[in-house]
């Protein structure tokens, strides 16, 4: 905040600021104090969902006019040949999920193996793929793989994927599974969305906001193994291909690079306007 402050004093009153929030927190103390008094010098503040806004309405931001939904982020990526896709990754069958992510707390990862436990039960030919660069929690998983016998067939770990990659991976994958708490914006449920890897995600306010409050993804509470296990047993009833060209159909119309850009435009010109 103060070389914001001191940033403005520079450009002059004509020129505008737009803030892009990437998840952080408030700061506290002194340094609260400084970004609520550059609050007064920032134009826009750009978040994933407005809920994500929620503490620094509370906190910070003194008018809540001031917040405009706009994604952070979006990809490149595009669905892949499927018998190709299936060759260079070995993901085969109907029911097959995608994990990406770290394996940290904040991801919990326990939560979707505690799941799918429940599940294979129910669809023994289930596999679930776990995709990961941080291995953090790494021996805590194996550990519980290897005392179940059910999840010891349906799950298998990957490890880290060259980027370029991983687009043959969602492309194959029917389901994209995540068991975050909280998520800036999510790249890789945007990169799943994009090759029509259909979302099974927690309901936080990124998710919410990609996924159009479910209705091109599947929600579950953070930290719900009982639900998660529920939702995944109803998956039976679903027209995965037509679902699949659905949610890639969604991302190309309102995720996009381009979408992103368009929003930034119009904010821009408003901006403008309130100047002249």
């Amino acid at each position: 905040p103060l070389q914001l402050i001191f940033l403005k004093f520079s450009v002059g009153k004509r020129c505008k600021f737009i803030v892009r929030h990437h998840g952080e927190n408030p700061f506290r103390g002194i340094k609260g104090l400084f970004q609520k008094f550059a609050d007064q010098y920032i134009d826009s503040y750009l978040f994933t969902s407005f809920n994500n806004a929620a503490e620094w309405k509370n906190v910070v931001i003194k008018d809540p006019g001031k917040c405009v939904e706009i994604l952070e982020a979006s990809t490149n990526f595009s669905r892949q040949e499927l018998l190709k896709s299936q060759a260079i990754t070995g993901v085969t069958g109907m029911y097959n999920f995608l994990w990406v992510g770290r394996l940290i707390k904040g991801k919990d990862p326990f939560t979707v193996l505690a799941a799918f436990d429940q599940y294979a039960r129910q669809q023994p030919d289930a596999r679930l793929y776990m995709i990961y660069q941080d291995e953090e929690l790494l021996g805590d998983i194996k550990k519980i793989i290897s005392q179940n016998k059910r999840l010891g067939q349906a799950v298998k770990l990957i490890g880290k994927i060259d980027n370029k990659d991983l687009a043959y991976w969602y492309s194959a994958a029917n389901f994209y599974i995540s068991g975050s708490h909280s998520e800036a914006a999510g790249y890789a449920v945007l990169e799943a969305m994009a090759c029509g890897c259909i979302p099974v995600v927690t309901s936080i306010p990124s998710f919410v906001k990609m996924t159009h409050n479910g209705d091109y993804g599947f929600l579950y509470s953070p930290g719900d193994a009982i639900g998660l296990a529920a939702l995944l047993k109803n998956l039976v009833n679903v027209n995965i291909e037509a679902y699949r060209s659905k949610v890639e159909n969604y991302f190309r119309e309102h995720l996009s690079f381009k979408n992103i850009a368009a929003d930034i435009i119009s904010l821009c010109k408003e901006l403008y306007s309130k100047q002249r």
